[in-house]
């Protein structure tokens, strides 16, 4: 089942906030500068991009095929988000200098797609750095897959596997592609993202599953904070600096 971003637009935007380990991952990897051209794909409201044009000053785009989720994004000067998807980039050959998806991959009907536009519009030597989830991150997700492990059951079954996506990666040209685990745990102490159905998955259960797994999480919460764990596979990858658009040309024929 697709999820309808314009209706869950609103609820998003109050209750979802950047990964800070997301950003620390990104600056870490990649030499980002003021003069560096970065885009976001799927961006939603555009948190991601926003915090790390904020911590580097670099300059961001983002590309959001649901128009309720971009009438959230901020407004910054060095920050445009405008319509496009994964699949269809509306940029030029070659501009960007560092393209990423945080939680996009699991949307996509092709993920060669997503890989063969952000192969085109980086500039030789560019990164892409692609934020998933493995099918053991899933199982062990709190509070999600502790309160409604149906909806991890969901989740493993439209996650392609890392293994997926370097191959796919390789196909299309990348080289120095390489996978890393990032991990953070915290506390929460109000339900109302849950609630409001904020996470994708939580749209893929039937009422009675939720709100039972609902119940749970607000009688421990009125014991006291409860952990949530944030983990992601980082699938990065390099544009050769031999970079030519025509091999996806040639391979499309």
């Amino acid at each position: 089942m697709k999820t309808d971003y314009d209706t869950i637009a609103d609820a998003y935007a109050l209750s979802r906030r950047e990964s800070e380990h997301v950003i620390v991952e990104l600056q870490s990897f990649c030499s980002l500068t003021p003069v560096s051209k970065v885009l976001e794909v799927g961006c939603g409201t555009a948190n991601h991009i926003h915090a790390l044009i904020n911590s580097v000053d670099c300059a961001g785009w983002g590309v959001e095929p649901s128009e309720g989720m971009r009438r959230h994004a901020p407004v910054h000067s060095r920050l445009n988000v405008c319509q496009g998807s994964a699949e269809f980039i509306p940029f030029e050959d070659a501009f960007f200098d560092l393209l990423f998806a945080v939680n996009v991959i699991h949307h996509l009907p092709s993920p060669r797609k997503y890989f063969e536009e952000s192969f085109r519009v980086l500039r030789p030597g560019g990164w892409i750095c692609t934020f998933t989830d493995s099918t053991e991150m899933i199982q062990r997700r709190e509070p999600l897959s502790r309160y409604w492990p149906s909806s991890a059951e969901a989740d493993i079954a439209r996650y392609p596997t890392a293994a997926a996506l370097l191959d796919a990666m390789d196909q299309v040209g990348f080289i120095n592609i390489t996978s890393r685990e990032i991990k953070k745990t915290s506390r929460i102490a109000d339900a109302t993202p849950y609630r409001e159905r904020a996470f994708s998955c939580l749209r893929l259960i039937d009422d009675v599953q939720f709100e039972e797994g609902l119940r749970l999480l607000e009688e421990d919460l009125h014991k006291g904070p409860v952990r949530v764990t944030s983990e992601y596979v980082c699938i990065w990858g390099e544009a050769p600096t031999k970079h030519c658009s025509e091999r996806l040309h040639e391979g499309s024929r």
